[in-house]
């Protein structure tokens, strides 16, 4: 038993630790399979909290968790355990060491989150022998592996001015700091309530205002904590004793900041609202005029998404035809070819090519059209679209019968939809893109991306990463985000959606 990643031997906590060096989680889990990250999507779709908790179908749920553990989706895996200990009436499996295994399993692919909850198993007597101090060493592994929430658990517990074990903080801001800082470059909105304290304690106006915009990005991000943090500050919290971020009472801004919050508590995290400056900027920005629905706010403050385009093999026609969400064998992988000039040996698709040594192209060319085209055995292959091509100089490839594609990104899109996460809008009359070096040349939602090949790709190009700009102003810079990524390395897209003009000359009002 002892030798179970459960009782892993680690070095015990330090609070007095003299360094930390950020690690982000994204660039050291596993690779998610398509599949299996559709099955986890359809069941965070029925797992909503938009559902009753007892009216939700848990044996489906439980079943598409399992499915997608089963192909190794770490995140699955973990909801996989916090749903058998959960306690819901439904769940067809009640046994916690069957919750503890599925976390086991992820500590075994490398998953720092997996150690974060392997530690509250120990610190909630989950784990036989278990204690505080075994927790705070998985809690302190799994922050060194990557983990943001490990990293802002410990970064609360170490960003005391003083040391007070028995109240469980010390202060170790040296360490403290840098941990909340990578929790929050990974997108963990949470670690922006803590920072923005510490950040705050000099007291001069430069600390108030970058504590204030760290509570602002927190929002963004989803935390809840950030949105109960920021709005009593437009309320005037600590106003009389010079401690107010802001410095004034601003009763419209505190109200947005209130509604939104508890609407981010609701989704615990699931809801990102990336474009908040189009219905909430920080002064001295005018607030857009708003109707009162609150629902207008979540809406237009969230990410959205262009309509999907259509597969461009749906949309042909004839033998060039093929099923939504298929697909044929890639050329490289053809198994073989036949002269145009016999009859067709197999069903499936074919793909007409020619010789490059006739054009002198450094690769094959089409000999009639770009798709592949679907015959039956025994018939005959149609004849080039060039007369002086004659059959027996085309090369018909076999690419295979049409076969169902993993889930791609347009599946992800559809779910986060229907969950309410995402909101589509109408594509814009042109596209637009821009360097992160220039001003932005028109009002709106703009998604940033990097290239692919870039070490933080993974972490920088999240399906939330947009922002509303207004036109002549900077695009956010990721080090503003406390990510190493220059400005001219991102190119902003433009999306659309600006706010349109309220009825007073200069006032714009939040719309959809």
């Amino acid at each position: 038993m002892s030798n179970l990643p459960r009782y892993e031997k680690l070095p015990l906590f330090d609070p007095h630790r003299k360094s930390f060096t950020c690690v982000y989680q994204d660039q050291h889990v596993p690779a998610i399979d398509p599949q299996a990250e559709a099955w986890f999507q359809q069941a965070l779709a029925l797992d909503s909290p938009d559902i009753y908790y007892k009216e939700r179908d848990y044996p489906k749920i439980y079943e598409l968790y399992l499915r997608a553990a089963e192909r190794n989706h770490w995140k699955a895996m973990l909801n996989l355990a916090s749903l058998i200990v959960s306690g819901y009436p439904g769940v067809p499996e009640q046994d916690p060491e069957r919750a503890v295994g599925y976390v086991e399993k992820a500590m075994q692919l490398g998953v720092p989150d997996a150690y974060d909850m392997m530690g509250t198993y120990h610190q909630n007597g989950m784990i036989r022998g278990g204690d505080a101090t075994s927790a705070y060493a998985f809690f302190q592994r799994a922050a060194d592996m990557g983990s943001p929430s490990a990293m802002t658990f410990l970064g609360y517990k170490m960003a005391g001015t003083y040391d007070n074990p028995g109240e469980g903080f010390w202060g170790n801001l040296a360490v403290a700091v840098p941990m909340l800082e990578c929790a929050f470059a990974q997108g963990y909105g949470d670690a922006g309530e803590k920072l923005s304290l510490i950040y705050a304690r000099p007291n001069t106006p430069e600390a108030k205002l970058r504590a204030l915009k760290v509570l602002h990005e927190g929002v963004k991000l989803g935390s809840a904590k950030c949105a109960q943090s920021i709005a009593p500050e437009f309320r005037g919290l600590g106003l009389n004793h010079g401690s107010n971020l802001v410095g004034y009472i601003d009763k419209a801004r505190a109200e947005r900041y209130s509604k939104i919050g508890n609407a981010l508590e609701f989704y615990d995290g699931r809801l990102k609202l990336p474009n908040l400056d189009k219905v909430l900027p920080l002064p001295p920005a005018p607030l857009p005029k708003w109707d009162g629905n609150k629902q207008t706010l979540i809406d237009a403050a969230k990410a959205v998404t262009l309509p999907p385009k259509a597969q461009q093999g749906a949309m042909l026609h004839g033998r060039e035809f093929m099923p939504e969400g298929h697909g044929v064998l890639p050329l490289a992988q053809s198994p073989y070819a036949l002269a145009g000039d016999q009859p067709v040996p197999e069903t499936g698709y074919w793909l007409a090519l020619y010789s490059p040594s006739m054009t002198g192209a450094a690769k094959p060319a089409y000999a009639r059209g770009q798709f592949p085209e679907r015959y039956q055995t025994g018939e005959r292959f149609e004849a080039s679209r060039f007369e002086w091509l004659s059959p027996a100089e085309v090369q018909w490839q076999y690419l295979g019968e049409a076969r169902p594609l993993p889930p791609g990104r347009e599946v992800f899109l559809r779910r986060m939809l229907g969950a309410g996460l995402l909101r589509q809008v109408s594509p814009p009359a042109s596209k637009l893109q821009c360097n992160g070096m220039q001003r932005c040349p028109q009002t709106g939602i703009w998604e940033g991306r990097i290239r692919a090949d870039n070490p933080l790709a993974a972490l920088y190009n999240r399906w939330e990463r947009q922002t509303f700009v207004e036109q002549g102003q900077s695009f956010p810079d990721p080090r503003g985000h406390l990510l190493d990524i220059a400005s001219e390395s991102v190119q902003w897209t433009y999306l659309g959606s600006p706010n349109a003009d309220a009825d007073a000359p200069g006032l714009k009002k939040i719309t959809l």
